[in-house]
C-alpha cells in the first residue's frame, strides 16, 4: 500500500546525538515513490561530500494506518545527517544539496496543493512554535531579527535572536491550507553553522 501522506525531515547535526542545527521538513501528499525508492534517495544525501565513504548518519522510517472513521496511511522519513569535521564549505554543499533532493521529492508528489502566501502575523506564530519545540526555548523570549516574504516560493524567513545569545530561524509556507515550517536553523554559541 502507498503511503497517503509522506513527511521527509532531513537534519543537519554537528554529531550524532545532538539537536539538529538545520532541519528541513517536507510533507507531502501522495508520493509516487516507494518506500524502498524514497530510502534510496534519502541515502544519496550521505554521500554528497564526494568522499571515499558517506558521511555519518541515521535514517529512520516508519508507516503507518490512521483509522478515524476512514482509513488513511502515513509514513515519515528523517535522516540525520552529521557536518563534524567538514567545516562551512561541507556544511553549505550539504545545505544545496539536501534542497535540491527535497524539490525532486516534492516534484514527484501528486496532488500537493501549496496554497498562497499566508499572513506574515500566522507564519511568525508557527516558526516560533517550532523553534521553541525543536530546541527547547521559549517562544516568547526570540526577537525577530530579520522578516522577509518570498512572493515565488509563497513562503515567509525569519531570523530572531534569543537572550542566550543564540540566533535562530525558520522558513514557513503554507501546505494543505495550513501553515508549515519547511526549514529551521540555529546559530550562535554552542552552534557551528
Amino acid at each position: 500500500m502507498e503511503p497517503i501522506s509522506t513527511t521527509v525531515i532531513v537534519n543537519l547535526t554537528d554529531h550524532p546525538g545532538i539537536e539538529p542545527e538545520v532541519s528541513w521538513i517536507l510533507p507531502l501528499d501522495a508520493l509516487d515513490m516507494s518506500v524502498e525508492e524514497t530510502i534510496e534517495q534519502l541515502q544519496a544525501l550521505t554521500w554528497l561530500t564526494g568522499e571515499e565513504y558517506p558521511v555519518m548518519s541515521s535514517l529512520q522510517s516508519r508507516y503507518g494506518v490512521h483509522n478515524w472513521g476512514s482509513s488513511s496511511s502515513f509514513a515519515e522519513f528523517v535522516l540525520s545527517l552529521s557536518a563534524g569535521g567538514l567545516g562551512s564549505l561541507g556544511a553549505t554543499a550539504i545545505d544545496t544539496a539536501v534542497r535540491g533532493g527535497l524539490r525532486k521529492l516534492r516534484d514527484r508528489a501528486r496532488g500537493d496543493d501549496w496554497g498562497n502566501v499566508i499572513s506574515e502575523e500566522d507564519a511568525l506564530s508557527v516558526a516560533k512554535s517550532r523553534i521553541a519545540s525543536q530546541y527547547n526555548v521559549e517562544a516568547e523570549e526570540l526577537t525577530v531579527r530579520r522578516s522577509q516574504t518570498d512572493s515565488v516560493e509563497r513562503s515567509h524567513e525569519f531570523e530572531f535572536t534569543h537572550a542566550d545569545g543564540r540566533s535562530f530561524g525558520a522558513v514557513v509556507g503554507i501546505f494543505k491550507d495550513s501553515p508549515t515550517c519547511t526549514r529551521i536553523w540555529r546559530s550562535g554559541p554552542g552552534a557551528t553553522l
